[in-house]
């Protein structure tokens, strides 16, 4: 492992602190991940094979969470690609268009159904109103007000397909702009996709998994920001 130094000896290790309640956690072994993907700095796909995560146990007897996996960064539960692979592919999709599919598709390793799934998936995550408010919220001086938003989204229309399009990309915009607000307030966030860096912020804060194949927990906004 990379904790051993050229002398044999072990290098001193970060212990991660509980998710829950805060306390510094006990190192409890490892997990081996076959196989992972990741969205590079210059917006390409990238896979890490044959990689190790760290467990980690609560040493508080009365914190609900007992153990937790430590990931690296992009790392999510139970996806070879994390969520902000997804909120890339979904955002290209959309820029070049719908008969850019298959292409889209083959350039982020998926397949085309994949591909929209993810786009439903992001639709679900949450409603569009509220996550408007949320940014609104933090920055009331930056968007219009929620009334007005909530009115212009009714007045919209169009075939399904497009409209499900028109709503994922609206929510990508949106999570970036609460990414950016959030790191603008000191919160940690991985980089990378606003969507992926909340979704992991809620992963590793929260212990709340975003599904993609079966119903998820509603995602938090209380208490993200200092004061929020």
């Amino acid at each position: 492992m990379d904790c051993l130094e050229s002398r044999g000896q072990r290098k001193p290790e970060v212990r991660p602190c509980c998710p829950n309640c805060g306390k510094p956690g006990w190192l409890d072994g490892w997990r081996f991940v076959k196989l992972q993907a990741k969205v590079t700095l210059a917006g390409v796909l990238a896979w890490m094979a044959g990689m190790w995560r760290r467990r980690a146990r609560c040493p508080n007897p009365d914190c609900p969470v007992r153990g937790w996996t430590v990931y690296e960064e992009q790392g999510y539960s139970h996806r070879t690609f994390p969520p902000a692979v997804a909120a890339a592919a979904v955002a290209e999709l959309l820029f070049r268009g719908e008969t850019a599919l298959a292409d889209v598709a083959k350039h982020w390793g998926c397949s085309r159904w994949t591909l929209v799934r993810w786009v439903e998936w992001i639709g679900g995550l949450v409603e569009l109103a509220v996550l408007f408010k949320v940014c609104w919220t933090c920055d009331p001086s930056g968007m219009p007000p929620p009334a007005y938003r909530a009115q212009q989204d009714a007045d919209s229309s169009g075939p399904a397909w497009a409209s499900r399009m028109a709503l994922a990309g609206s929510l990508i915009l949106l999570f970036e702009k609460l990414a950016r607000l959030l790191r603008d307030q000191g919160v940690p966030l991985e980089e990378g996709p606003g969507l992926g860096a909340f979704l992991r912020h809620q992963l590793d804060r929260f212990c709340r998994v975003s599904w993609l194949t079966k119903p998820s927990p509603p995602l938090l906004f209380d208490g993200l920001w200092p004061g929020g």
